[in-house]
């Protein structure tokens, strides 16, 4: 649990201010106050230090109506920047997210070398990178985000359990710290960084379970407004946990079993765009959304008396093959859940961003907030 400082009060305002930015696009002081429940002059101080670190800028507000005009505070886009990095794919990406949380430009895609060691990959590309899309400068830059497609393991510098066996085998941190110089790097599970925008901005709930059903099937839990840690990094596996019939959850509704279905007779599996385009109307295909549905309600039934989130999130490409796929597994969740619960049931939601934006932009929110905490 993290301890109630003068220091930690002070940051999680300025959190707050940052992001009643974000949503609000340009906004008063006045307007800041009162959305975030903060005293005036406490805002101003705040905001006084956005400019100063080159985080926000203010001007006139642009109106046509009569009288004075106020000043409107704006997150200043490009002034400071953050480097992401995602390792999702063995030709992982690269990109620029500036402060307003868009990515500038276009992400630059690594080509795999697999006669070299991942490390070694990892090094070219970020050299190829700052080079080319940097002019080898990281002047404006403020940290750099990591997302990864596993758990990762800070004591150990591990990915734990990824389904690419070269980047469980790596040091992330010790490769890269050398290739950003006194640089905060932030590496994180993608679901977790996800969370971490969904539930710290988009939604402002302090209480949500975050679930990702795709070739892997893995979750985060956002509780009292902070990603919950674990001893080794795991809580939020459920695709580990099993189902009645005896099989793991990852086997018996992630999108690789549903791509095994419809396995070639050369023994090649299909890709999920390829299920989706050839096989839609398949019965197949239906009956494994079908009998996924009642496994994923009771998961999450067990994980409310669990945890009692307020949201469940549900970021998935089923609702590509079936627009009403969240609808359904709604309906069967509440009729698990309502005859004891009542009044009091989480709301089953869809992402309000595909994972991958939403990682972005929650590893940036990570950065920032140790960026003004080191700076304040």
């Amino acid at each position: 649990m993290q301890l109630i400082t003068q220091k930690n009060i002070k940051l999680q305002n300025m959190m707050k201010v940052f992001q009643e930015i974000y949503r609000q696009g340009s906004v008063s002081r006045q307007v800041l106050s009162a959305k975030t429940d903060i005293s005036l002059m406490t805002v101003g101080k705040i905001v006084d230090q956005l400019l100063r670190y080159d985080l926000a800028y203010e001007e006139k507000e642009d109106t046509s109506k009569v009288g004075r005009k106020g000043n409107v505070v704006s997150l200043a886009p490009d002034h400071r920047t953050i480097v992401l990095l995602d390792l999702e794919r063995h030709n992982f990406k690269l990109g620029i997210l500036q402060m307003d949380l868009k990515i500038k430009g276009e992400l630059y895609q690594h080509t795999y070398n697999y006669q070299k060691s991942y490390e070694d990959n990892l090094r070219n590309a970020v050299t190829h990178f700052l080079h080319n899309w940097l002019s080898d400068s990281l002047d404006g830059v403020i940290g750099v985000g990591v997302c990864v497609p596993g758990p990762y393991y800070e004591k150990g510098d591990r990915v734990l359990d990824s389904r690419i066996p070269e980047l469980s085998t790596a040091k992330l941190k010790q490769t890269l710290s050398p290739l950003f110089p006194g640089q905060i790097l932030y590496i994180d599970e993608d679901v977790k960084c996800s969370v971490r925008f969904d539930g710290g901005l988009a939604l402002q709930a302090d209480n949500i379970f975050y679930a990702i059903i795709g070739e892997g099937v893995g979750s985060a839990i956002f509780y009292d407004g902070r990603v919950l840690g674990s001893a080794y990094s795991y809580a939020g596996e459920i695709g580990q946990m099993y189902t009645k019939s005896g099989k793991m959850i990852e086997e018996a509704v992630g999108v690789g079993g549903l791509r095994r279905l419809f396995t070639e007779p050369d023994g090649s599996v299909p890709s999920f765009q390829e299920v989706a385009q050839r096989y839609k109307d398949d019965p197949r295909l239906t009956a494994y959304l079908e009998q996924a549905i009642p496994e994923l309600a009771l998961l999450f039934a067990n994980v409310t008396w669990l945890l009692d989130p307020e949201i469940i999130i549900v970021e998935t490409h089923y609702t590509k093959l079936d627009p009403l796929f969240i609808d359904k597994l709604r309906e069967a969740f509440e009729a698990l859940l309502l005859p004891q619960r009542g009044d009091f049931m989480p709301k089953i939601l869809p992402s309000t961003e595909d994972i991958r934006t939403a990682c972005y932009k929650g590893a940036g929110l990570a950065i920032i907030e140790r960026f003004l905490d080191d700076m304040d």
